[in-house]
């Protein structure tokens, strides 16, 4: 089952770039993230990326949790855990703890996969990001 952050209204706190809307910059988030549309920059939460399989994200991402059925060019850092469904193109590398891919997903890049913590992934994110492998 999955839970969707909410704020003290009780409303759900998910920012969304629909299909058909693109996004260029840095977006950075406490909350989930549903992209549709494209973003051309690097996109930050504490929470859940969604990327349909119309999304598109040119950039690095980094997040709790990632569910990919899109198209990113950049590196994933998910703390937790990055689901790459049977549409995705990862043209990139991914640090996470679990890493679940769907039969047909394309993956063009490093994995590294820790149960030990998550500053081990952090730090191996970090260095693959700045292009420094160990």
């Amino acid at each position: 089952m999955s839970t969707i952050m909410t704020n003290e209204t009780n409303y759900p706190s998910v920012n969304i770039i629909s299909e058909g809307s693109e996004l260029e910059g840095f977006l950075k988030s406490e909350h989930d993230i549903r992209i549709g549309g494209v973003l051309n920059g690097t996109l930050e939460t504490e929470c859940k990326v969604i990327i349909t399989e119309q999304g598109s994200v040119s950039g690095d991402i980094m997040c709790q949790n990632a569910d990919i059925a899109g198209k990113v060019s950049g590196d994933v850092l998910g703390k937790n855990k990055v689901t790459l469904r049977k549409k995705a193109i990862l043209n990139g590398n991914v640090a996470t703890k679990i890493l679940v891919v769907e039969e047909g997903a394309k993956v063009n890049g490093l994995c590294k996969m820790s149960d030990t913590s998550v500053a081990d992934i952090q730090e191996y994110a970090e260095t693959v990001l700045n292009g420094v492998e160990k």
